[in-house]
């Protein structure tokens, strides 16, 4: 093998070394890797609404469609879904603290396209979060508030089930500094109760609903012990068929529940969940690793970790901390659902900055590895997330508000945005001067409605790569264009929300040896590619691409001058790759003629 490379250097007159290229066939690796490498492998730099973590080792626009509800609801504080007015759709609620609003957004035809607002309540001062449910038990669904400065626990009363009128019931107007309200049944006598926290104060307090009507309430204390609540939830922790209650307390960094010790909700136990959770900001609950009982998630804005522990015997005594990402910057909500239809539960978070929102895939359904998709990177203010099926396709969306933006939004996760990009790690080829000859190839698919195009940037000096080419939307030459450090990206495209372009694999080939009549290949509109690998190991790859269908010949001569294979064929315009068998060891040349073009390039075949 030595002989024939020394054979090949010296028939081609360079003291260079062999053609060289760096491939990308996977982006698994994940983002966050600059470079400079010194070949691709997994990683890359940066992307914007791509998949590249699948299985079929491409890169595509990721899921997640935006649609907007409303754009000026002021200073949104919570969000929440349900079907408000009984016609099978999922209806849309939420609180703006700024404007003193309880709201909700009529899902005009189930699309989640056409929106029609109702004010609930426009005077609720402080308006600091919503829940829906049944409260008095006849059939429609009610709405409950709290309100920070008015100190109120409230619940308003659907009273057509049509959500078009409602009467106030105040559960607890001195409540004070009321931060936040769910509903459930504590006491196990068939009614819905309702559940609430006082943020500075500290309080978690339930009240009982007397006699199922929502008129009368008895409040119980369950703690009041603790400094900032922010966030409150109710499940049975135990398994023991009664609901406990569980809270976020932000300034201890705490994660807490409280076991309803006989049923009745008038005597509870304080467990343990983390003790340093620091700016434990939200709670929810969810049977995350599919083993049967009920676990529980968290959102810390100071220790940036989305966090879920592990009921470990399902009796909420002992717990082992699994950290979804600890690296998700001013962590705020979280919540879970299986979001991609694959029957274990997947997790969705935001973030206030850098105002994302992003959902977690349970890859194993164990709950032991996740990958991120960021869904939205600009949503101003992302302190709030819920996921339900907002346009009744049977798969769940996310729905989130920006007090920031003051807008309301919610993603098809079914559909795709209509731009996403990748951004390469800076590759240094090690080139100096700049090869003779270069190339950029890579494979796609396109589906009709879609595009994608590649550029890319090429320097001596890795800090300073300068602009980006104009879009490339063909594999082409880059004679004369490389320098040492190189770094491309691609940008994806959709006019149709149900497909995406995909990128396959990418190939920077540099290759001083190679003999292309270059001259010819501008105006003819035909580019042959480097051999890529040179010394061939297996059989040879002829890659060009024509811009018109055209007849091509191919031709292999050995080093004499003597004819082997030739074979001649139409092909369509685009990329194309022709393989060549059944060449012993040695050098070759290599001809392709087509129209007004010929290509010749010189390589070896090693064993």
């Amino acid at each position: 093998m030595v002989d024939l490379l020394l054979l090949f250097i010296v028939m081609l007159g360079f003291e260079s070394c062999l053609a060289e290229s760096s491939v990308q066939t996977d982006w698994s690796g994940g983002p966050g890797t600059p470079g400079p490498v010194t070949t691709w492998s997994t990683d890359f730099n940066y992307d914007t609404s791509t998949r590249w973590y699948d299985t079929s080792s491409s890169v595509e626009i990721d899921h997640g469609l935006m649609h907007t509800i409303d754009y000026s609801f002021l200073d949104v504080s919570s969000v929440y879904a349900m079907d408000i007015n009984n016609d099978g759709y999922n209806d849309v609620l939420g609180t703006a603290w700024l404007d003193d609003d309880i709201t909700w957004w009529q899902n005009a035809d189930g699309s989640g396209t056409s929106w029609v607002e109702h004010t609930i309540d426009g005077e609720f001062n402080g308006a600091e979060s919503a829940y829906a449910e049944d409260i008095n038990g006849d059939g429609y669904i009610d709405v409950l508030g709290a309100a920070s400065r008015d100190d109120d626990i409230t619940w308003w009363q659907n009273t057509d089930g049509a959500g078009t009128s409602w009467i106030e019931h105040t559960i607890d107007g001195d409540f004070n500094n009321a931060y936040c309200v769910c509903s459930d049944d504590f006491d196990g006598d068939g009614y819905m109760d309702v559940l609430g926290a006082a943020r500075y104060s500290g309080a978690i307090s339930w009240w009982k609903n007397i006699d199922g009507s929502g008129t009368s309430w008895t409040e119980h204390s369950i703690d009041a012990s603790y400094d900032y609540v922010c966030s409150v939830v109710s499940e049975d922790v135990d398994n023991d068929g009664d609901m406990d209650v569980m809270a976020a307390l932000y300034y201890p960094g705490l994660m807490i529940w409280w076991e309803n010790v006989d049923g009745s909700g008038t005597s509870w136990t304080e467990h343990l969940i983390d003790g340093d959770f620091d700016g434990a900001r939200c709670i929810y609950s969810q049977d995350v690793d599919n083993d049967g009982d009920m676990d529980v998630l968290g959102a810390a804005v100071f220790d940036y970790d989305i966090t879920w522990w592990e009921n470990v015997d399902g009796s909420g005594t002992s717990w082992i901390e699994h950290v979804i990402d600890g690296d998700f910057i001013g962590a705020k909500s979280v919540f879970c659902e299986d979001l991609d239809n694959d029957g274990d539960m997947d997790v969705v978070g935001t973030a206030v900055p850098p105002f994302d929102v992003s959902w977690w895939e349970n890859i194993d359904g164990q709950g032991t590895s996740w990958v991120e998709h960021t869904v939205y990177g600009s949503f101003s203010g992302a302190c709030c997330i819920y996921s339900e099926d907002i346009n009744g396709d049977g798969f769940m969306d996310i729905l989130g508000g920006a007090e920031y933006a003051d807008d309301i939004a919610w993603w098809d996760l079914r559909s795709y945005p209509p731009e996403g990009s990748l951004e390469s790690s800076i590759l240094d080829t090690g080139c100096s001067p700049s090869p003779q000859c270069a190339s950029i190839f890579w494979t796609s698919t396109q589906p009709a409605g879609t595009d994608l195009y590649l550029q890319y940037k090429s320097s001596d000096d890795a800090a300073d790569m300068g602009v980006w080419s104009a879009p490339v939307y063909d594999p082409c030459l880059l004679s004369g264009l490389l320098n040492r450090y190189f770094l491309y990206r691609f940008v994806l495209e959709t006019s149709d929300p149900d497909t995406t372009p995909a990128v396959h694999d990418v190939t920077l080939s540099w290759d001083a040896v190679s003999i292309m009549e270059s001259s010819r290949m501008v105006p003819s509109g035909i580019v042959l590619l480097p051999i890529v690998p040179n010394p061939v190991t297996g059989s040879l790859q002829v890659r060009f691409s024509l811009n018109e269908t055209s007849a091509v010949d191919i031709s292999v001569f050995d080093i004499s001058g003597r004819l082997l294979r030739k074979t001649t064929d139409v092909y369509d315009e685009g990329s194309h790759t022709v393989l060549v068998n059944d060449l012993d060891p040695g050098a070759y040349l290599m001809r392709m003629s087509s129209r007004r073009f010929t290509g010749t390039i010189r390589f070896v075949v090693i064993h």
